[in-house]
């Protein structure tokens, strides 16, 4: 199946903006590096990287993690609670769009 990058960029903008909903500006609970991680394979990394750009996100690129997979951050700066929130609302979004997506947990 061909990639479409302008979907994957519109996807990931109502993505964006479901973790923003997510944010209660309660943060505590345990600081975490939680990430939405997806698989897209045959995609293209650059334009993976330039969709999530276009998005207002941040990935770093293809990682090796239960197979190859983009790690995306969450785009409100939090350590606990929120961020942890903020995740499973991007995981949530992605999912329902048809993605294979995982949410990444690890605790600081």
């Amino acid at each position: 199946m061909k990639m479409d990058y302008k979907k994957l960029t519109e996807d990931l903008i109502k993505t964006k903006e479901a973790a923003k909903e997510a944010v209660r500006g309660e943060d505590g609970g345990t600081a975490n590096l939680d990430s939405m991680t997806i698989a897209l394979p045959g995609a293209r990394e650059e334009k993976v990287i330039q969709a999530v750009k276009d998005a207002g996100l941040y990935t770093r690129g293809r990682r090796q993690w239960i197979g190859t997979r983009y790690f995306i951050s969450i785009p409100v700066a939090a350590q606990g609670n929120d961020r942890c929130r903020q995740v499973e609302a991007m995981c949530k979004v992605m999912r329902e769009a048809g993605y294979d997506v995982l949410m990444y947990e690890q605790a600081d």
